[in-house]
């Protein structure tokens, strides 16, 4: 049943999501989304959530529906924290592999060095 009194942008302006990263009050940076009409009323009701300088990077999601018909599931804040928390962590655990890579190729090429320095004087 259609409402009669439903104004035609809601039936020309479509709900679309967008994403923002956003900085929480404790200092962590997390994505959010939002469902409105458009880009300027999410980089408001962003803004209006988290602060004016807290907001990063609004953007448009295309959702892309499969062929089963499904449309991409929207991760609540929680989940958003969540993700963001394991991103942190994946990122450190590659910071920490690369620096031990660079710690044993200053080392091997200190070997190296010294090497060098015991074939030369003998």
């Amino acid at each position: 049943m259609i409402n009669m009194s439903m104004r035609l942008h809601e039936f020309t302006s479509p709900i679309k999501t967008y994403i923002a990263r956003v900085k929480l009050k404790n200092g962590a940076t997390v994505t959010a989304t939002e469902r409105t009409e458009s880009l300027y009323f999410a980089t408001q009701i962003f803004k209006h959530k988290f602060g004016d300088n807290n907001v990063y990077g609004v953007t448009e999601v295309n959702e892309q529906v499969n062929e089963l018909g499904e449309g991409t599931e929207t991760l609540t804040s929680q989940q958003l924290q969540v993700k963001a928390l394991a991103d942190k962590a994946k990122q450190a655990t590659e910071q920490k592999k690369q620096l031990q890579a660079r710690l044993a190729m200053q080392k091997a090429q200190e070997k190296m060095r010294d090497a060098n320095k015991a074939a030369t004087s003998a």
